[in-house]
């Protein structure tokens, strides 16, 4: 296994794209339908073997998966919603300033290696890019490489180095699929994950422990077969997630679904609450 810093060197200077009303990722990184998304993004960052390492060492993942969950996802929601001088971003570095180790393959990691922070923010970036192309909004090349200059400011926010960072949407998908050929990796976080539906965890916050015990088998099997339908192909080959015709045309009708009551749904309901309340006070700030 080749370290991503062995990878061949971005070769076009990395330039960034204003971020705020009006641009792609606040448009999008707030969209419901991007929440159909966490596990595969969540499992993506996991297959990094220095990832899941932390996770194993230094979280309580494997406790209560839904804490990390529910903990790290308005905060990375802040660092593009709010200002940048309200160091949001910076407060989301700091939180893994602490997290170090040896993988199980035994090379020293942190967490706040460039590299690797680089992987886990890439996910964020392509599944935005990927929510679009499925559920049938694409993308142009043109607000590809506008959403890819998007994550590049944002990037830029948690202060850390640019050594990483490549200034192009091809060069992403050159990385992207060098990280899925040589990279990633099926491991013990992720196999917890593809477990979930046979191993007890506490209920999703909110929900009842009765109730808990009635639906959570369903629900996660649901979970994983959604990760398995949303994740390209070689991670499904990595993980070894099977995904026959019937799958297939069952996420088909699903998408299908999506594509269909997307436009019919009123502006506020397409974001999660707390977004669409940055966006409208940003967006009265304006006028």
């Amino acid at each position: 296994m080749t370290s991503a810093a062995e990878t061949e060197q971005p070769t076009t200077p990395p330039q960034g794209a204003p971020l705020g009303p009006g641009s792609l990722l606040w448009k999008y990184f707030g969209d419901q339908r991007l929440k159909l998304f966490f596990g595969r993004s969540g499992t993506l960052q996991n297959m990094h073997p220095a990832v899941s390492a932390a996770l194993q060492q230094h979280s309580n993942f494997f406790d209560d998966p839904w804490d990390r969950l529910l903990r790290s996802v308005p905060k990375i929601e802040d660092s593009i919603y709010d200002p940048p001088e309200s160091e949001a971003a910076v407060r989301v570095r700091d939180y893994h300033r602490d997290l170090k180790g040896i993988d199980s393959h035994g090379n020293r990691y942190h967490a706040l290696r460039p590299d690797i922070f680089w992987w886990t923010h890439v996910t964020f970036v392509e599944s935005v890019m990927t929510m679009n192309e499925v559920f049938g909004t694409p993308l142009t090349p043109d607000q590809k490489q506008q959403l890819w200059a998007e994550g590049i400011t944002w990037w830029e926010r948690y202060g850390l180095s640019m050594q990483p960072v490549f200034g192009t949407h091809e060069e992403f998908q050159a990385y992207w699929d060098h990280m899925l050929a040589h990279e990633l990796e099926s491991n013990a976080t992720t196999d917890f994950a593809l477990n979930a539906a046979t191993t007890p965890i506490p209920p999703v916050p909110g929900i009842p422990e009765w109730a808990w015990a009635v639906i959570r088998r369903p629900f996660m099997e649901f979970n994983v077969w959604l990760l398995a339908a949303l994740m390209p192909e070689r991670g499904r080959e990595i993980l070894g997630l099977e995904w026959n015709r019937l799958d297939e045309f069952g996420f088909r009708a699903l998408a299908g679904a999506v594509r269909t009551t997307w436009p019919l749904l009123p502006r506020r309901l397409r974001y999660d609450p707390r977004v669409y309340r940055k966006i409208r006070a940003a967006e009265k700030g304006l006028s």
